[in-house]
């Protein structure tokens, strides 16, 4: 029985994700300058806002697992992420993942994702006991001796913006891990639609 490695998550535009490489690129810029800073960089082409980790499924339960995203993202229409402000986890005090925000006022994100928490619960999946941080990760620490450089880097960069968006879609993606890197393919995409609008009485 075939296993991949599987997440949701919103893809985002060409254009953030330029943003994105030219915000690391800064930030790589700096950090050349801070002595034990090592960071291991996530390609912008692979940086995703990601709502579901699933970990490895057995591929016959995609269409299952396919069905469901559609269920939960039904009646969630399209909303505006915004991607400003950097921090780190656990904390921006003692970083190990350097991230950007990706903030929506609308709270259709928040909706969705527990909407998808609770529907995945019922096919078996066990749900996420943090609470939901949407954001984009940028990199990893290699080493926790780079922690004062990064922290010191972070402090300048706070305020990064790249951008907005719209979110229009949710994808669940297989990830598999070659020689040079990660390599991401979208196997079902949900659409996130306007309601019709109601005719009006003859």
């Amino acid at each position: 029985m075939a296993v991949i490695r599987a997440f949701i998550a919103i893809e985002l535009p060409a254009e953030v994700q330029q943003s994105l490489e030219e915000v690391m690129r800064q930030l790589r810029q700096r950090l050349q300058t801070l002595p034990g800073s090592a960071v291991r960089w996530v390609p912008a082409g692979n940086i995703h806002l990601t709502l579901k980790f699933l970990g490895d499924v057995e591929e016959e339960r995609i269409p299952d697992i396919g069905g469901c995203i559609e269920q939960c993202v039904m009646g969630i229409t399209p909303f505006t992420i915004a991607v400003r402000g950097m921090g780190a986890f656990p904390s921006d005090h003692s970083p190990q993942v350097i991230w950007i925000a990706a903030a929506d006022e609308s709270g259709s994100l928040s909706r969705m994702q527990l909407s998808l928490e609770d529907g995945l619960a019922r096919l078996g999946f066990k749900k996420e006991k943090r609470p939901f941080s949407p954001h984009l990760t940028l990199g990893r620490l290699k080493s926790p001796r780079g922690k004062d450089a990064v922290r010191r880097a972070l402090a300048e960069f706070k305020n990064a913006d790249c951008g907005s968006c719209t979110a229009d879609a949710v994808c669940l993606f297989k990830s598999e891990l070659k020689p040079g890197g990660a390599v991401h393919t979208c196997l079902k995409s949900c659409l996130l639609q306007h309601p019709q609008l109601s005719r009006s009485a003859p």
